[in-house]
C-alpha cells in the first residue's frame, strides 16, 4: 500500500533510506552506501507539502519517496525501498503515487530525476517506467543538481537526468 507519509514515519525513514543504500555495495558507486541520510527538516517540509509518500508492506513502513517542485516540474528527490523488500513492486508502485500526484496537480510539465546510468535499478528501472533520458540542455534546477552531484563524489560520466512528460503518456501500470 502507498500513502501519504505520517508524522510518525519520519524518524523511521533513515533507517529505510541506509537499508536502501546497502544495494551499492560491490557497484562501482559502493561508496555511497555509507553517504549521509536526508535530514529530518526536509522530510518535514516534503510531508507537509504532500509530496512525501511512504510504501507499507503489511504493517511496516519499508520505503519512501520524496519529491520537490523545480523548474515547472515536479523532481524525484529520493525513492527508496529497504533491502528485505526490494523487488516486490514498491518501488514501481511509489513511482505510479508520485506521477499520480504530478498529473492530478495540473501544474508541472514532467516528473524528472537525476540516477546512474549502468545500475539495472537506476535509469534501466525508469526507462521501463516510461522515462526518457534527457539531453544535456537540462533545466537551471537540473543542471545545479548534477553539479551538485559531482561535487559530492558522484562520476559524471555515469549521471542522467531523465524525465516523464506528463501531457504525452498515460500513466504506466
Amino acid at each position: 500500500m502507498i500513502r501519504l507519509a505520517l508524522p510518525c514515519d519520519l524518524a523511521r525513514l533513515a533507517d529505510i533510506e541506509r537499508s536502501a543504500a546497502q544495494r551499492f555495495v560491490g557497484t562501482d558507486m559502493a561508496w555511497a552506501a555509507g553517504g549521509e541520510t536526508l535530514p529530518l527538516e526536509t522530510l518535514h517540509q516534503a510531508r507537509t507539502a504532500g509530496l512525501l509518500w511512504g510504501a507499507v508492506h503489511g504493517e511496516r513502513l519499508c520505503g519512501f519517496a520524496l519529491a520537490t517542485p523545480m523548474d515547472g516540474d515536479l523532481y524525484l528527490a529520493e525513492i527508496s525501498v529497504a533491502m528485505p523488500e526490494q523487488g516486490r513492486g514498491l518501488g514501481r508502485a511509489l513511482m505510479r503515487a508520485v506521477l499520480d500526484h504530478a498529473r492530478q496537480a495540473g501544474r508541472y510539465n514532467a516528473v524528472v530525476l537525476t540516477t546512474d546510468l549502468h545500475l539495472p535499478w537506476n535509469a534501466p528501472f525508469y526507462r521501463r517506467l516510461g522515462f526518457d533520458v534527457v539531453v544535456p540542455s537540462y533545466s537551471p534546477g537540473l543542471h545545479a543538481r548534477l553539479r551538485a552531484e559531482a561535487a559530492a563524489g558522484f562520476d559524471p560520466a555515469r549521471r542522467c537526468a531523465m524525465a516523464y512528460p506528463l501531457a504525452k503518456r498515460p500513466v504506466q501500470p
